[in-house]
């Protein structure tokens, strides 16, 4: 057993008390400076702004056409292959039309026998030496001669396929001296000045342009240079496994020596500008409910705290984010200090680069 006298038992007695009292003195201003977290602010603000996109796609022929026989038979010309310029109305295809020309040599002997008969009856008809029935019969035969002959003339014409513009060959799928069925696909053409390029967008890029706007082309195949052109077409459908729609764009004034169907191209897109919140890309964070951004406030006591907002973005335009929900135009948000920072901390605005609303 410790055994303590009285004059020693008085002194901890009183170092307990003074203790005590330091611990319930409040913190000093400079404690209170060193909990306050610094941090740097800019605004949201509505802001002209537009969006630039270069979107890749594949260049592709407007005007494309897939030549078809109308008459079977065997191939007797096919002289251009993949790859040749063709003229317009110029033989491209010609194939075996012997008996077609047979059958037309036959329907103009008997268009020209009905007509003879047709024209004998009508002079023996005013001597009663014809009835009207059988005026009527010649006359029927005489129609059936002419639609024959008719019919065997379109066939006969369609032993023969010309280009239907100045184009270029791109498939042959057959050669001469083999025999096609009725329907065969024979040869392919394409027009060289229709040729284009087509992409697709995100759903989201579609409102923002229209047909006419100007874009730069570039072709990877023919070196840096952008080439004029302009949006032709908007595809109404929206793709609903990939949520992008199809355009297509035009070369101004025509495609460029060089540029081929297939190759790769780059469109340089320009939104049309709008007025938009936006607030810095640095200001906005991301957790498992979604993007939120600190707002900075002054509370009832007059203190400056970080507030911790939810906020719905849209478009982002360089190092600026559009806002559509949660930020009003002017609120002060926290673009630097995150690190310890979180929703209510008390706060200190470091001004001296502060940025300014435009």
């Amino acid at each position: 057993m410790i055994d303590i006298s009285r004059p020693a038992a008085a002194f901890l007695l009183a170092a307990a008390v003074l203790a005590a009292c330091d611990r319930e003195q409040p913190q000093s201003a400079a404690n209170r400076q060193q909990q306050t977290h610094v941090v740097e602010t800019d605004a949201a603000r509505i802001a002209q702004v537009q969006s630039r996109l270069t979107a890749t796609g594949t260049i592709e022929a407007a005007t494309i056409v897939r030549l078809y026989n109308e008459v079977s038979g065997r191939i007797t010309d096919l002289p251009n292959h993949e790859g040749d310029e063709v003229a317009a109305h110029s033989i491209i295809i010609r194939l075996d039309d012997a008996l077609i020309q047979a059958e037309f040599d036959k329907a103009v002997s008997q268009q020209q026998q009905a007509k003879l008969d047709y024209d004998r009856l009508q002079q023996l008809k005013p001597k009663q030496l014809a009835s009207d029935e059988e005026v009527a019969r010649a006359h029927t035969a005489l129609d059936v001669a002419i639609a024959e002959e008719k019919m065997q003339r379109t066939l006969l014409s369609k032993a023969v396929i010309r280009a239907p513009f100045d184009g270029v060959i791109t498939e042959r799928l057959f050669e001469p001296g083999d025999v096609v069925p009725l329907h065969s696909h024979i040869l392919t053409l394409i027009d060289p000045k229709s040729l284009q390029v087509k992409i697709r967008l995100s759903e989201n890029w579609i409102p923002l342009i229209q047909p006419g706007d100007e874009v730069g082309i570039g072709i990877d195949a023919l070196g840096k240079t952008r080439y004029p052109g302009r949006i032709g077409r908007i595809y109404p459908p929206i793709a609903p496994d990939t949520r992008k729609g199809t355009i297509e764009v035009e070369f101004l004034p025509v495609p460029p020596a060089g540029a081929r169907a297939g190759q790769l191209a780059r469109v340089d897109l320009r939104a049309t500008p709008r007025q938009r919140l936006v607030a810095p890309a640095a200001a906005l964070h991301h957790d498992a409910s979604g993007a939120y951004v600190y707002v900075v406030r002054d509370d009832e006591k007059g203190e400056t705290t970080a507030v911790k907002t939810r906020v719905q973005k849209g478009m982002q335009y360089d190092n600026l984010i559009e806002i559509t929900g949660g930020l009003r135009d002017g609120e002060r948000i926290v673009v630097k200090g995150f690190i310890g920072l979180r929703d209510g901390k008390r706060v200190s605005v470091f001004t001296q680069n502060d940025a300014t609303t435009q």
